[in-house]
C-alpha cells in the first residue's frame, strides 16, 4: 500500500491544519492519485518559551506519536513524508530506521532545506544550526528516496551530505492547485506591455528588492506587509488568499527575486534561489501567467528549456529585453505557459515524482 503523511494539531479541525498551500497541495494530489492518509497528530505545545527540560520532552512526545502512527505499516508499503517535518525531534531518524527494517519505504518530499539556509546565516544560533544538521541530515541520508527540487539541490546534497545518486529523485518543478480555473476567461487580454507582477510576502527584511524597483518599468505589487509608496509605475493592490490569487493578478510576467536589492539576487534568500523550486514560480505559471526569473537561479533552466518565461541579471534588464521581445514571441510563450499550466494544475510533476519513487 501507499500512504502520504498528514500531520495535525491534536483538537484542531483537520481542514485547518498545516495551511501551507505546497503542502496542502501534496496531500490533495497524493488523494487524487489513490495513496492513503496516514494521520500523525502532534500533542505538544508551542516549543519557543519552555525551558529546557520541557524543550526534551517534546521530542520523546513527538517520537512517541509517530511511532504510534507508523505501528499500523507493513513489510511493503510505501510511505510519502514531506520534508521537513512540522513537528521536528531529534529523534525522528531512529523511529523511520524502525519503519524501514520492518520493510516499509520511507520517502521524502523536500520542500525546504533549513540546513543549507542555517549554514549561510553567519548570526545563526549555534544550538538551533547543531539541531537542524542532526535532524535533518540523519533523516535525509536514511530515507529510501529523496524527491529533490532540482539538479542543482541534488548536487548540493551530495556534497553537503553525500546521498547518492540513486537514492534521490528530480521533482523539477512543485505543481499547484487551482479549482476551476479556466484560463482562456481569465487570461484572455495578456500583454507584454502590462505592469510586471509580484506576488510575495513583501516584508522589507526579506523583500527589500521590492522598495529598490527600477524606475524603467512598471509593478503591480500583491502581498502582506508592504511598506512602500505607491508611484506612478508601482501599485499596490492589496493581499489575498491562495485560493483567490490567481484571478487578481493582472500583468504580463511575474517576477521570480529575492534578496534586499533589484540588481541582483543576494544573502542568504538570494544564494537558496540557486538550489531552490519557489513557489511562487509555480503559482505564475499555473495561473497562465510567464515569469521573469533571476539568471542563476536554479529554475532558470526549467523556464528556458519550457519556453515559459525569460531570464535576467537585473531586474532593471527586463525593460531591454521586453522591448526586443516580439508579439509573436511573446504569444508563442504564453503558448507554452498554457500548457504548463494545466500539468502543473493536474499535479503532473508530482505524479512522476511519486511514481519515480516506487
Amino acid at each position: 500500500m501507499k500512504y502520504y503523511v498528514k500531520e495535525t494539531k491534536q483538537g484542531e479541525d483537520l481542514a485547518r491544519t498545516a495551511g501551507y498551500k505546497a503542502r496542502d497541495d501534496f496531500e490533495a494530489f497524493c488523494e487524487r492519485f489513490g495513496i492513503k492518509r496516514l494521520l500523525v497528530t502532534t500533542s505538544v505545545e508551542d516549543r519557543k518559551n519552555l525551558n529546557v527540560f520541557n524543550k526534551l520532552k517534546c521530542h520523546f512526545i513527538i517520537k512517541k506519536n509517530w511511532e504510534d502512527a507508523l505501528s499500523s505499516l507493513n513489510k511493503g508499503d510505501d510511505l510519502f513524508i514531506q520534508f521537513p517535518i512540522v513537528e521536528h525531534s531529534l529523534l525522528l531518524a531512529g523511529v523511520f530506521k524502525k519503519a524501514q527494517k520492518k520493510g516499509v519505504k520511507i520517502n521524502l518530499l523536500i520542500h525546504d532545506i533549513e540546513l543549507f539556509r542555517a549554514m549561510k546565516r553567519e548570526n545563526a544560533d549555534r544550538k538551533k544550526r547543531f539541531r537542524i544538521q542532526r535532524e535533518e541530515t540523519d533523516i535525509l541520508k536514511i530515507a529510501h528516496k529523496v524527491i529533490v527540487h532540482n539538479s542543482h539541490m541534488r548536487e548540493t546534497l551530495k556534497e553537503l551530505i553525500d546521498i547518492d545518486d540513486d537514492h534521490m529523485v528530480d521533482l523539477e518543478i512543485f505543481d499547484y492547485l487551482v479549482d476551476d480555473f479556466h484560463y482562456d476567461e481569465v487570461r484572455k487580454h495578456l500583454r507584454k506591455d502590462q505592469p510586471i507582477i509580484i506576488a510575495a510576502n513583501l516584508i522589507k527584511e526579506k523583500a527589500g528588492y521590492v522598495y529598490d524597483l527600477p524606475d524603467n518599468q512598471s509593478f503591480n505589487l500583491y502581498g502582506i506587509n508592504y511598506t512602500g509608496n505607491e508611484t506612478d509605475l508601482i501599485r499596490y493592490h492589496g493581499s489575498f488568499e491562495p485560493e483567490a490569487l490567481p484571478y487578481a493578478v493582472k500583468g504580463s510576467f511575474g517576477l521570480v527575486w529575492d534578496g534586499l536589492t533589484s540588481k541582483t539576487c543576494t544573502g542568504v534568500f538570494g544564494e537558496y534561489l540557486k538550489i531552490n523550486n519557489p513557489h511562487k514560480t509555480s503559482f505564475y505559471l499555473s495561473s497562465g501567467i510567464p515569469v521573469v526569473i533571476w539568471k542563476q537561479a536554479a529554475l532558470a533552466d526549467f523556464v528556458l528549456k519550457h519556453h515559459c518565461g525569460i531570464v535576467v541579471d537585473d531586474v532593471k534588464d527586463i525593460h531591454d529585453t521586453l522591448s526586443s521581445l516580439s508579439d509573436e514571441e511573446y504569444q508563442s510563450m504564453l503558448d507554452s505557459t498554457k500548457m504548463l499550466s494545466q500539468k502543473l494544475r493536474e499535479g503532473y510533476f508530482t505524479k512522476k515524482a511519486i511514481e519515480a519513487c516506487l
